[in-house]
Formats: C-alpha cells, sequence, structure tokens
C-alpha cells in the first residue's frame, strides 16, 4: 500500500494471493503516502500517517473495507508518525 517509487510517494496497491502465487492492482489509496502504518480491525484495514512528501508526515486515517473500498473517516490520529506500527487490542 503506497510507498516510494524512487521519485514520489505512490497511492498505489498491490495485492498478492497465495493461493495463485500471484499480484494483482487493488483500488488506490485516495492519499499518496509511503511509510504509513497499517494494521486490520474487524475486516477493516487502517492506513495510520506516514509520509506524503519528503518533508510532510501525515496524521491523517484511510480504512480499506473489501465491501466499501477505501474512506476517509471523520477522525484522525493521535499525532503526525512515519514509519511507526499500530497494533489492534
Amino acid at each position: 500500500m503506497g510507498g516510494y517509487d524512487g521519485e514520489k510517494m505512490v497511492s498505489s496497491v498491490e495485492i498478492y494471493d497465495p493461493r495463485l502465487n500471484s499480484w494483482r492492482m487493488g483500488d488506490p489509496m485516495s492519499t499518496p503516502r509511503g511509510y504509513a502504518a497499517a494494521v486490520n480491525l474487524d475486516n477493516s484495514l487502517f492506513l495510520i500517517g506516514g509520509l506524503r512528501s519528503n518533508v510532510q508526515i501525515l496524521d491523517t486515517v484511510e480504512v480499506y473495507s473489501a465491501s466499501s473500498g477505501w474512506s476517509v473517516p471523520s477522525f484522525s490520529s493521535i499525532g503526525k508518525r512515519s514509519f511507526a506500527s499500530a497494533v489492534a487490542m
């Protein structure tokens, strides 16, 4: 999800299917970002913070659900974070 392509942060999403041993493109995120934290909670994937550029650290959250795709909730993370980890408890 996202990342750095050598020039800029990207919003692309690549999905690996271990049954087929193959990759496919998924729906892109709304915000290009790299180095974000990700956690799965209640069948949704939460992507938290990250870098939008070399100087812009994000506090935004995006949520992916297989039934509805990507959404941006009304809440943000507690603070701007990149190179972070996330845990669901």
